[in-house]
């Protein structure tokens, strides 16, 4: 598969498959057109002795600090060294990956200025599996993640560390020369070029929605097979319910919920005995539907931030236009999307551990034992899935220690200049944080339901059958107690498969 760039068509699909799965990429022949418009147009400015920001001048607060011509070329080096200033854990291949794709479609739009060589050379290191050492921490979000594209940019100049698909981290020009892509010669704003933008924020956030889109998915059906555990009532996701309250996930939701229940022995009408559900059986087209409806947005908003052009300066290619002034390396809408995101996902998580308390509850699951532990052994002697569900319960109060949203956490930088920053990042890894977190206890409940259908000796809605075989294919019924983080390890890897 190739990805082809042309500044305004990148998809959160095309991320993942630069991503995850080694697409290649090629740059689209206009906007090869447009990049050699741009920097010929930057080559003019400058001779013109026009002043722009970061290429006549400092950078942040010493803006006022003329630079001489002579010295663009330290001026740009310079700017990513001083600026990989990252801190912490090592980003994963994957993200590095989705980042550098981003900022090379941002910068195929034309209007940054790069030179052609450089964005080259970017893209022959997405298709050389080239994949630069990036530290986590130490983007703010403005002006654009800094710290995490230096770090990036670093071995366009020889310097830094990466490796080769996965191999030892290597000093930044011993990879690149292994890997036979030349360096750049760093010219005009080729340094600023490669950094000032959202990517970190927006690499780490298409692989976050894309992987919550899978999880929703999951979600619904893990919470179907609940449904039929306890024997739950239908007419909750019943379309007429669902019209009546048409939020487009509520209807997709109930939708899934009826297809996934078609043919169940157990989900049916109300009866005399049983009028109404738990809130945790009941409103999962409302909550799940909510969800649904989160990613859409988020995923609408990110395809819009990764084709748009995230940059300062910013120059006009039909009419010769510069500004210095432009503010869309500001990674706020990005922020605000993501906290979204993960608040949603929260929810999706909350939910599925009250169903996980409900099924090993005696007093709520409808006759089956408590904690669902098997007919064949002894109850004390044996734990069953009591311990399961305090790690669920555990994993929410993970989640909601990282409630607070990123983007209201503003902290002036280089001295006043940059007043208002969105901790954009913070909020992208938050919600990759409340994928993997809510990933895990769905997987819990998961083996919950599986547990207790085989209690009730049940065999699942034909719908669910591919989920429940492929479960028990790794995970057997649990007759005596066992190592239970075991079990979650692989009912997690059923789920991470889809």
């Amino acid at each position: 598969m190739t990805v082809v760039l042309t500044g305004r068509s990148l998809s959160i699909g095309d991320v993942v498959a630069v991503a995850r799965r080694r697409a290649t990429v090629a740059l689209e022949d206009e906007a090869q057109r447009r990049v050699a418009e741009g920097e010929r147009l930057l080559a003019s400015l400058i001779a013109d002795g026009t002043p722009i920001y970061g290429i006549t001048t400092g950078f942040g607060a010493l803006d006022s600090r003329a630079v001489p011509p002579q010295a663009v070329v330290s001026l740009q080096k310079n700017l990513l060294r001083s600026h990989a200033a990252g801190v912490g854990a090592v980003m994963a291949d994957d993200a590095v990956r989705a980042m550098m794709a981003i900022r090379a479609n941002v910068l195929a739009t034309g209007v940054t200025g790069v030179t052609a060589a450089t964005l080259d050379a970017l893209v022959a290191m997405l298709n050389a599996g080239v994949v630069p050492c990036v530290p986590e921490l130490g983007s703010v979000g403005a002006c654009g993640d800094l710290a995490p594209l230096a770090h990036m940019a670093l071995p366009l100049i020889g310097e830094g560390r990466a490796r080769l698909s996965g191999g030892d981290w290597r000093p930044g020009a011993e990879v690149m020369r292994h890997a036979g892509i030349p360096l750049p010669e760093i010219a005009g704003r080729d340094g600023i070029a490669l950094i000032n933008g959202t990517e970190q924020t927006t690499g780490i956030g298409c692989l976050a929605v894309h992987d919550a889109r899978q999880l929703v998915e999951t979600a619904e059906a893990v919470a179907a097979m609940s449904l039929e555990a306890l024997g739950a009532l239908d007419d909750s996701f019943d379309a007429r319910t669902a019209l009546a309250k048409p939020h487009p996930g509520q209807i997709a939701t109930s939708e899934r919920l009826r297809s996934l229940t078609d043919g169940s022995v157990s989900v049916g009408p109300p009866r005399p005995s049983r009028l109404r559900d738990g809130l945790s059986l009941r409103c999962i087209p409302q909550v799940l539907g909510a969800t649904r409806d989160a990613v859409a947005h988020v995923a609408h908003g990110l395809e819009i931030e990764i084709n748009a052009a995230n940059d300062n300066p910013i120059f006009g290619l039909a009419d010769g236009w510069v500004t210095s002034n432009s503010g869309n390396f500001h990674g706020q809408r990005a922020a605000e999307l993501l906290d979204y995101l993960a608040n949603s996902l929260t929810s999706l998580a909350v939910i599925s551990e009250r169903r996980s308390a409900r099924l090993v509850d005696a007093n709520l699951n409808g006759g089956l034992p408590p904690f669902l532990i098997h007919p064949d052994a002894a109850p004390g002697e044996n734990s069953g899935f009591m311990i399961a569900q305090y790690t669920a319960a555990a994993l929410v109060a993970e989640l909601r220690c990282r409630s607070v949203p990123a983007a209201i956490q503003s902290v002036p930088t280089c001295a006043n200049t940059e007043d208002h920053v969105p901790m954009a990042p913070i909020a992208a890894r938050r919600a990759a944080f409340a994928v993997e977190t809510a990933r895990r206890i769905v997987a819990i409940e998961l083996l919950l339901a599986a547990q207790a259908l085989d209690l009730r000796r049940i065999r699942p809605a034909p719908a669910l059958r591919t989920l429940y075989t492929a479960l028990r294919e790794r995970v057997p019924t649990m007759v005596h107690d066992r190592v239970m983080a075991e079990d979650i390890a692989a009912a997690l890897e059923v789920i991470a498969a889809g």
